[in-house]
């Protein structure tokens, strides 16, 4: 196999792998309002969250740990990872799904810039442009159910849905520039074991880990768990290990779509012209970011 195949064909995995967990993040939200609505609390949804999350990490595990010092880089990254998701489920106690994740997919404009300050990559017109479609085109698909009316009487929900735009950007960069050469399922594990020990500790100063006993609880514990972390995390670090930050992060925009789509599966809710509107800019945002590969992969091999 040729180099440029090579590249090809590790660009289009990584192109790959970034989809999948969009998928899986994207139905995090979901998970989320279900497990509230059977009464589980933010502290201990997370912290059983990371504790699932960090056993099967474990469970998988076939390569040998990283030396100390990584370890220690590793655990401080996902020390920042973890007030993203504090903060992301503290808003979505009191935002709606769709306005949490236009608020949250602001983020791949920050992520360019971030990148681009910490000499990680460079912030081309088209890197620009197309961070800012995708974050138009989250505005117009939560405005378009109300989004934007209930960002202006969230009040506190609305600056956490923010703080963890900025938080999550911070991760991204922080794992582009000290944990370049690092295994996505090494990052994973110690974001994971990380997050877990911070949340458990809060959930015991706030009331314990309680969970409810009904089923819905404890399945909406799991899917956040296994899919909306392991698959997810797994797979997007992987996928932006190969095809960098920004457009990494750019891609995961369309997770805004999946989950307008599974609420829309699941909860009843329409879509609007606004939010077809604001698919469409998504969409042309991924295709304006991924164009060289694009061309690349609709190339017959010769």
């Amino acid at each position: 196999m040729s180099p440029t195949e090579a590249a090809r064909r590790e660009e289009t995995r990584g192109l790959s792998l970034v989809v999948l967990s969009t998928l899986a993040f994207g139905v995090l939200p979901i998970f989320g309002k279900a497990a509230y609505a059977a009464g589980v609390r933010p502290f201990p949804l997370l912290a059983w969250r990371y504790a699932i999350a960090a056993l099967v990490f474990a469970l998988l595990r076939r390569a040998p740990m990283p030396d100390r010092r990584t370890r220690l880089r590793l655990w401080a990254i996902g020390a920042v990872f973890v007030c993203n998701s504090l903060a992301y489920f503290v808003a979505l106690e009191t935002v709606p799904a769709s306005t949490v994740a236009l608020l949250l997919y602001s983020y791949p404009v920050i992520v360019a810039l971030l990148a681009s300050a910490a000499g990680l990559e460079r912030l081309t017109v088209r890197s620009l442009v197309a961070a800012l479609l995708a974050f138009t085109g989250c505005a117009l698909t939560a405005a378009g159910s109300g989004g934007l009316g209930a960002i202006r009487h969230a009040g506190p929900g609305v600056l956490f849905a923010l703080l963890a735009a900025f938080i999550y950007a911070s991760y991204i960069v922080l794992v582009g520039r000290f944990a370049p050469g690092v295994a996505a399922e090494d990052v994973a594990q110690h974001l994971a074991q990380a997050s877990a020990v911070v949340c458990t500790v809060l959930a015991l100063s706030t009331g314990g880990l309680g969970v409810p006993a009904a089923p819905q609880a404890w399945l909406a514990v799991l899917g956040i768990a296994v899919v909306s972390t392991v698959v997810a995390l797994r797979a997007f670090l992987a996928g932006m290990a190969r095809v960098g930050p920004t457009r990494a992060s750019v891609v995961s925009s369309l997770e805004v779509i999946v989950t307008l789509a599974f609420a829309f599966a699941l909860l009843g809710e329409r879509l609007g012209g606004r939010q077809w509107l604001g698919a469409a800019l998504i969409l042309g945002a991924v295709l304006l970011q991924n164009l060289g590969a694009l061309r690349r992969l609709g190339r017959p091999r010769g």
